[in-house]
């Protein structure tokens, strides 16, 4: 396999990034480098379901069932750090969430495949939108799966908490339920010198955000995960009148769907009563939300396994209350995402996902791909 060819197309991917369903130059390179490498084999087809996705169909194997193998394309809108060895040049848009260095990892398994054509049936699946537009569930429900005999699929995600040479997953959720929503608060205008005259939704919301933490803990198992945070408040349209509108905006998180009912609940519950307080109303909008990445076990072992085999640290990690939106792969066949570390300096504070400052190292890559591909072999 050609490294300094992976560099290269990890350099440009990084260079070009683009947001959820506007990769269409990431399409174009993805393209490319899939012609450079299958040079017109008849054992490759080519399907776009819709906008910039790809999946690409390799048959070698006769009736056997397919490996699928998924690497998200989009990127985020955040000012790139200029202190990196590769930057932007797409003002405003980064891949700060290692989306570039996926989709190396997969083509970098296309290129294997290509060159070694082993009987056996894959789909590489290039998914655009990952990033809160739900692409994977829209790829799905597009139906270019659907005739095809899935036994497993798997996905990666860079962190920086790993370092290079350590990949981290588990047996169970990796990755949680996420639901973003917006809480409004609708009361009635009026002078500040008149406050009785007015219905104050400012004072409603404020409220809920002091209360809606004790309302959880009481209401919650202890034992139980649910997590609300709200971010963003908007309110009132001067100083001296009492504001008649509020939205708050946030983002619930859980491992199963029932804990996500139950809390979404609360919160909305804990809404109507701080309304009615003040004479207002309220209503919680749920605008979108993922499934949970859920591995299945026998995936799990395969993948200690192909570790142990290369010599590389797999570590058992705990679900972590991040969202994928993988996990609609995972709940519709077997599947196993893992972390593969990217911070080459042990002394080093890890960077977060979608900092600015977050840029893997290329070691994850061939880590990554030493992985997928015995995954893909046994």
């Amino acid at each position: 396999m050609d490294l300094e060819r992976l560099k290269t197309l990890r350099k440009v991917l990084h260079e070009s990034p683009e947001p959820s369903f506007n990769e269409f130059k990431t399409a174009e390179i993805i393209l490319d480098f899939f012609n450079e490498v299958t040079k017109g084999s008849p054992l490759f087809k080519v399907y776009r379901p819709f906008l910039t996705s790809i999946v690409i169909d390799y048959h070698n194997g006769g009736d056997k069932p397919y490996k699928l193998f998924r690497a998200d394309m989009d990127a985020i809108k955040v000012d790139e750090s200029p202190t990196h060895e590769i930057v932007s040049k797409n003002p405003g848009v980064m891949h700060a969430c290692g989306h570039d260095i996926h989709m190396t990892v997969l083509c970098g398994i296309l290129a294997e495949v290509a060159e070694k054509l082993p009987e056996k049936n894959i789909l590489f699946v290039f998914q655009p939108g990952e990033e809160g537009a739900g692409g994977a569930r829209k790829m799905i429900e597009s139906g270019v799966f659907d005739k095809y005999d899935i036994e497993a699929a798997h996905a990666i995600h860079v962190n920086d908490d790993f370092l290079v040479g350590e990949i981290a997953s588990n047996d169970n959720v990796l990755f949680a339920i996420p639901r973003e929503v917006d809480v409004v608060f609708e009361g009635k205008t009026a002078h500040a010198a008149f406050p009785e005259r007015g219905h104050d939704a400012l004072a409603a919301a404020a409220e809920f955000l002091t209360v809606i933490e004790h309302n959880i803990r009481k209401n919650i198992n202890p034992t139980e995960t649910f997590h609300a945070h709200f971010g963003k408040l908007v309110s009132g349209t001067a100083r001296n009148v009492v504001s008649g509108y509020s939205k708050i905006e946030g983002t619930l998180r859980s491992f199963t769907s029932e804990m996500m009912s139950l809390g979404t609940k609360i919160v909305e519950e804990t809404a109507k009563r701080c309304a009615e307080n003040y004479g207002c109303t309220a209503k919680l909008t749920i605008l979108g939300e993922y499934i949970e990445v859920r591995n299945t076990p026998e995936l799990f072992k395969k993948l200690k396994t192909a570790a142990e085999k290369h010599k590389i640290r797999c570590i058992y990690k705990k679900g972590d209350l991040v969202g994928e939106d993988f996990g609609y792969f995972t709940k519709k066949w077997s599947g196993v995402m893992f972390w593969v570390g990217c911070r080459r300096n042990p002394d080093a504070e890890p960077v977060s996902l979608h900092s600015n400052l977050f840029f893997p190292d290329f070691g994850a890559v061939k880590v990554a791909l030493k992985i997928m591909l015995e995954m893909l072999e046994n």
